[in-house]
């Protein structure tokens, strides 16, 4: 597919958003690759996230639902499918989660402020770490086939996130290294910095930072709701 250049220049409505975010967050996400809203989504809209988040969950483990969307691995030794990821959220009957990154929710402006113009949704995902028994994620990078600061995930928080529950980590930067480097020598290079969240925060990385996360130790669930978002003129391969 063809791929276009990065804008040279911000829109209005950008220019917009981006002083309500503060030159800081965008100074830090541009330089690390990462960087972090704190408390964006609350009251009523993070209830209803969590309660639909529930019963995605409840449909796997409950009630023996099983689709392509819904990834899943058995541990060895067991027979006991372990959910961890659900895609395509617009698929699942999942309104609110789907509102995050519609043109009037509270993902959308975001997206415009830290790509710098119009910005369309490529992606929604929910990321699930069940309580003692949910798998690392091996150290990676979502695509290197983008330039940086052009494409970026946006997670929001479900739960408090830390090392016990699987956070996520990062190495500051590799989203500026050569598409060839691989994402465990970054991590070798480091540094890795593991980065405890709220519930409620979104988290933001550029997709090209090589990142990975540890099992879930905790008796507590993490769950987040990651969206991918593009310029709106970017065909992605």
């Amino acid at each position: 597919m063809t791929r276009h250049a990065p804008r040279e220049t911000e829109s209005a409505e950008a220019v917009s958003h981006r002083q309500q975010l503060g030159d800081g967050f965008l100074q830090d996400f541009r330089a690390d690759g990462y960087a972090v809203l704190s408390r964006k989504i609350a009251g009523e809209s993070l209830e209803a996230l969590r309660t639909e988040a529930d019963a995605l969950i409840r449909r796997f483990t409950q009630d023996g639902f099983r689709s392509e969307d819904y990834w899943h691995f058995t541990p060895a030794g067991t027979d006991a499918p372990v959910l961890y990821r659900i895609h395509n959220l617009e698929n699942q009957g999942s309104p609110a989660a789907t509102r995050l990154y519609a043109d009037d929710g509270p993902l959308h402006p975001m997206a415009v402020a830290i790509l710098g113009g119009p910005v369309r949704a490529t992606a929604c995902a929910m990321i699930v770490k069940l309580p003692g028994v949910a798998a690392p994620v091996p150290w990676h990078r979502d695509r290197t086939n983008v330039p940086p600061h052009t494409v970026c995930n946006l997670s929001v928080f479900l739960d408090y996130s830390d090392v016990g529950n699987g956070c996520l980590e990062f190495v500051p930067g590799s989203h500026l290294t050569p598409d060839a480097e691989e994402a465990e020598a970054l991590r070798a290079r480091g540094p890795a910095r593991a980065l405890p969240l709220s519930a409620g925060d979104v988290a933001v990385h550029d997709v090209r930072i090589a990142h990975a996360s540890r099992r879930n130790t905790s008796p507590r669930i993490r769950r987040s709701i990651v969206v991918e978002f593009a310029p709106a003129e970017l065909e992605l391969p």
